[in-house]
């Protein structure tokens, strides 16, 4: 197994896996190691292999299923199936793609998400790409007036709050199992000690201290900040595709350029402290 780190300090590629063969205990190490150090990791070129897939996904910590219960996998509800133009029930029939709009998995829960990760069976010949955007880096750069400001905040989060089309409406049940849930805007990465912004334009709904004006003033200045392009990251994707991202410190959109089939399977790792 063989670490390149990607031009610019965020993301890097692994080579040398192959779903063939279980990875070593040092080979997951590495993994996670380079996940926590460059916020995303990319393998190439693997097979649809829910099992294997599986298995490293629970390296990382427990696999939660995701609140859509109507699109978990066949073969087991700790994968979940985001699809679009399938011609089949998998696929979603929302306003836009899921995933369309900034987000960071599981901020509608209690436990947030430690990372996710992609895999792409089925890509439109064009466009369908993923844009991931740096939080530590972003919230680095905020001025120190800005910091102080935020620091003791919280806010509000609620699953489908701004997703501009890209979820469909919850049963019931579905709503009942996920009530809003308040997490502070900064929060200190576990593993690197760095701070990192916590909000995200589809699932925050609010600043629980400040006056609504005042917050939503917040709010926004925040995610245009956070959003700016130096931030971001574009990821091209190829069939048979792998990739890791760290929740605790990015969040990511779906590209909605595309009208062909795209299909990919999705694992999200519960926090795990």
């Amino acid at each position: 197994m063989e670490v390149s780190a990607s031009s610019g300090g965020f993301g890097a590629e692994i080579s040398g896996i192959t779903t063939s063969q279980a990875l070593s205990d040092d080979e997951l190490t590495t993994l996670h190691d380079a996940l926590v150090s460059h916020r995303a990791i990319v393998v190439h070129d693997l097979d649809e292999d829910v099992g294997w897939l599986r298995r490293l996904g629970r390296y990382f910590g427990p696999l939660v299923p995701h609140i859509l219960d109507q699109y978990h996998h066949p073969e087991t509800d700790e994968v979940s199936i985001i699809a679009r133009n399938m011609d089949s029930p998998e696929s979603r029939t929302t306003a836009t793609p899921a995933g369309s709009f900034w987000h960071t998995d599981l901020t509608y829960k209690n436990e947030p998400s430690d990372a996710i990760f992609l895999y792409a069976t089925h890509l439109p010949t064009k466009g369908g790409d993923t844009l991931v955007a740096d939080l530590a880096a972003a919230y680095a750069d905020l001025p120190e007036a800005t910091k102080e400001r935020i620091e003791n905040l919280t806010a509000t989060h609620r699953f489908g709050w701004n997703t501009g089309g890209g979820t469909p409406k919850l049963t019931d049940s579905q709503e009942n199992a996920h009530p809003d849930v308040i997490h502070p805007v900064v929060r200190r990465h576990p593993k690197t000690g760095e701070k990192v912004l916590y909000v995200n334009p589809g699932y925050t709904m609010c600043i629980n201290e400040l006056a609504r004006i005042e917050g939503d003033g917040l709010l926004d200045a925040l995610f245009a900040h956070s959003l700016n392009e130096k931030y971001q990251h574009r990821h091209h994707w190829e069939k048979g595709m792998l990739l890791g991202l760290d929740n605790r410190a990015t969040m990511h959109k779906a590209v909605n350029d595309y009208d062909e089939p795209r299909r990919m399977l999705r694992m999200i790792v519960g926090h795990t402290g």
